[in-house]
């Protein structure tokens, strides 16, 4: 007997975002034939838009569409960027997220669960191609999935594949473990199914089955998309979309204004106000679970000490930051979850102080941090405090740890800010004392993927070498649990220990924006920041 799985295990809801009606747009330039309509899949509905956009009525009418966005390898196994493929419409998965994180079929037709847990039957969508022009089988799923899996270690840990079983559009996927958020898993960019059949020269992954196919790309400058007319989805309402890269916020801002881009996403907060309520623009806004943290090296001499982590964490002022530092758009948190998901529980963290710049003082002192010389820097057993905080680029994070900094200060203790193009490799080389980091922490609509990644000993994420058995213990647990509201208590558990740990100390959430003209159809801000360019992506006259 089979259990047939009809929803994700997610109940969170952030936000709704609202959907285009169908419209139909003629003429020249940046015109488009194009009709939008819901892409919910849940019911079994189809997604693809009305004949409206996909009709060949002779000359082809549809324009070009400029955004501006991160520029990268599409290829979903290429790591921490797998999510690039995706965003750009070049990429889909098996699965997708509605706006409230609940899963729905998106590549696939049915599918089912064993009563043990551990095996997946997924009918595949009939009729799906790759740009490339080969059909998107059975066999082409589990190629893909098997390579992305054998390159990314994070896709490895999580689809926890023991076996794949093929039949023409019937895919069986069995775990090595009951595992209860496999549709979530398949959601995650990192599962993006590709044409491995046509990798390019270097081995890379360039073909997937969106309505966008890569035909060049320029690194940290631009990706240029063709249409993938025999898209199953029906013909892209845009014929060319060029993505240009966001290297420099003010510069990206002015060429919205002026024309150059259709819309951007990535923009500072500041430049928010400059589109929002202005004649000729119009942004889109979803509330995420994306959280912006530091986290501590526990194996170096200060930032290995709890009582110096907690006084650190009580001189964040997190009402501030989320106020001042993303104007507005933050909003301030203790816990890793969004407060209106079942997996946050901050009236539970009474380990974790609240901004108290004296009290840190204090703390400091009571353990042994004095300034003995009267230089004005703190010292403990002779040695200076002297720290280092690494971050990257992403709006926000510069800011934060320019923030953290000047709190150091008033600390006594010296710090500098190192701004990095990514924190990976020094991460996980363990070359920095405090890392500013923002990090989505439901990348699959649930907690498990975050937990483990950056509280497990083994985590991919782990960069700080937090490691506790009985936060292992609760994450084996939670690995297997198919009950979600069993889940829900396991996740908050662990949040409640990490955190009484002051190994992590989280500063706020983040609403994301896209900033666009006010023609812009079918581009929405997506809850999980996954979607952005899709086949009703377009300007309407």
């Amino acid at each position: 007997m089979k259990k047939t799985i009809a929803a994700g295990l997610v109940i969170l809801a952030i936000i709704s975002l609202t959907a285009c009606g169908s419209k139909t747009a003629t003429g020249t330039g940046n015109a488009a034939n194009t009709a939008v309509v819901s892409n919910a899949a849940g019911s079994g509905a189809d997604i693809r838009p009305d004949a409206a956009a996909s009709s060949d009525t002779g000359a082809d009418t549809r324009g070009n569409f400029v955004f501006g966005d991160y520029v990268g390898n599409v290829d979903p196994a290429s790591g921490a960027y797998a999510w690039v493929g995706m965003r750009t419409g070049v990429m889909e998965s098996l699965f997708r997220f509605d706006e409230n994180l609940n899963v729905e079929k998106n590549l696939v037709e049915e599918y089912s669960v064993s009563d043990d847990g551990r095996t997946w039957t997924i009918e595949l969508r009939d009729g799906v191609l790759f740009q490339s022009g080969n059909p998107m089988d059975a066999e082409a799923v589990k190629a893909s999935l098997l390579r992305t899996c054998s390159l990314q270690s994070r896709a490895a840990q999580e689809l926890n594949i023991a076996s794949i079983d093929t039949e023409g559009n019937t895919l069986k996927i069995t775990t090595n473990m009951p595992n209860p958020v496999l549709p979530n898993c398949l959601c995650d960019p990192y599962s993006g199914i590709v044409d491995v059949k046509s990798l390019d020269d270097a081995g890379n992954a360039t073909i997937g089955t969106g309505p966008f196919k890569l035909v060049e790309y320029v690194e940290n400058q631009r990706m240029e998309l063709d249409a993938f007319d025999d898209y199953w989805g029906g013909k892209p309402a845009s014929k060319h979309v060029t993505i240009r890269a966001i290297n420099d916020l003010d510069a990206s801002a002015m060429a919205l204004q002026k024309g150059e881009l259709d819309a951007c996403y990535g923009l500072s907060y500041d430049a928010r106000d400059l589109f929002d309520g202005t004649k000729g623009f119009k942004i889109s806004q979803a509330a995420t679970s994306r959280v912006y943290k530091i986290y501590f090296n526990l194996e170096h001499e200060f930032t290995g000490d709890a009582a110096f982590r907690k006084a650190v964490c009580m001189a964040v002022d997190r009402e501030n930051y989320a106020k001042v530092l993303v104007n507005g758009a933050g909003t301030p948190t203790k816990t890793t979850f969004p407060a209106v998901t079942a997996f946050s529980d901050e009236a539970s963290l009474t380990n974790v102080p609240d901004f108290d710049m004296d009290g840190a003082k204090k703390m400091l002192e009571e353990n042994g941090y004095t300034d003995s010389d009267g230089d004005g820097i703190l010292d403990k057993d002779g040695k200076k405090v002297s720290l280092q905080i690494i971050t990257y680029g992403r709006t926000g994070l510069p800011q934060s740890s320019q923030a953290l900094q000047s709190a150091l200060s008033q600390l006594g203790i010296e710090a500098s800010v190192e701004q990095l193009d990514s924190t990976e490799d020094r991460g996980h080389a363990g070359t920095f004392d405090l890392s500013v980091y923002a990090e989505v922490t439901l990348p699959t609509g649930d907690p498990y993927s975050y937990l483990m990644n950056s509280y497990g000993t083994d985590g991919t994420n782990n960069f700080g070498n937090y490691s506790n058995v009985e936060v292992d213990e609760l994450l084996g647990e939670l690995a297997v649990e198919f009950d979600t509201g069993r889940r829900a208590e396991l996740a908050k558990q662990i949040d409640k220990i990490v955190l009484s740990d002051h190994s992590y100390c989280n500063l706020f959430h983040l609403n994301m924006y896209m900033a666009m003209k006010d023609t812009v159809e079918g581009l929405e801000q997506s809850p999980v920041d996954y979607y952005h360019i899709t086949a009703q992506t377009c300007v309407k006259q």
